[in-house]
């Protein structure tokens, strides 16, 4: 009867506990450039759960109230937050600039020489120097190979990126237009320009590009001139 009694105290207690656990979501984004960033290792320090966010800069994570949440990717600084509430999550990441100005990444050549190891745990194929073409398939779909190629595709990608965040941010654009939040970060997401633009062209050329966008922006209906928040943005 002792023990049957003793059962009944745990579950009273535990099971509360175990309900209030759940799927966390959100999204997380540059803080200059508010594009989504992938890849961000989302850590649980309370239950040790992790994740990592997707392309679109999602993820979903057990998490409870109280529980301590870290998000952390190589070149931004590492940002950690105490859930208040277990509704979606809106994350900001801002770049680490003395990261930034340490590694200076300028060229896909460079991004190899910087990151030899890495960029070897990527390719399944490697040219050994008097042996010819070796394959090194158990390397190659390991989970550290797998994170290799996801890390070898961020590092080319941020370096495209980069070259558009120095010209097009919350700092040019409103230099340039009357634009308050939330709208602001609506026009910095629809309005974002390629890179061969940013590349191309003159400082005459993207300040037409903005405000020609501004002026297509202002005809949109109120409801497109936000993004889409998210169901429920208590965590910020």
């Amino acid at each position: 009867m002792k023990c049957i009694f003793f059962q009944a105290i745990f579950l009273f207690f535990m099971v509360p506990l175990l309900k209030a656990q759940s799927d966390v979501s959100g999204m997380v984004q540059d803080r200059t450039s508010r594009k989504v960033i992938d890849f961000v290792d989302v850590f649980n320090l309370t239950n040790k759960a992790q994740t990592l966010t997707n392309a679109k800069g999602e993820f979903k994570i057990k998490a409870s109230v109280n529980d301590l949440l870290v998000f952390s990717i190589p070149g931004y600084r590492k940002d950690t937050l105490l859930l208040t509430s277990l509704g979606p999550i809106r994350r900001y990441l801002e770049k680490d600039v003395n990261l930034l100005n340490t590694v200076t990444v300028t060229s896909n050549k460079n991004i190899k020489e910087q990151y030899a190891e890495t960029f070897n745990k990527a390719n399944a194929v490697l040219l050994a120097p008097g042996r010819g073409l070796l394959f090194y398939p158990s390397g190659y779909f390991s989970r550290e190979g797998k994170q290799a190629r996801r890390f070898k595709r961020m590092l080319k990608r941020d370096v495209k990126e980069n070259q558009i965040d120095k010209r097009f941010n919350l700092k040019t654009v409103t230099a340039l237009l009357p634009l308050k939040q939330p709208e602001l970060d609506a026009f910095l997401v629809m309005y974002r320009p390629t890179l061969k633009f940013v590349q191309q062209a003159s400082a005459d050329d993207f300040k037409f590009y903005v405000i020609d966008a501004y002026d297509k922006f202002k005809l949109l209906p109120p409801e497109k001139k936000i993004l889409p928040p998210l169901k429920a943005e208590e965590n910020n």
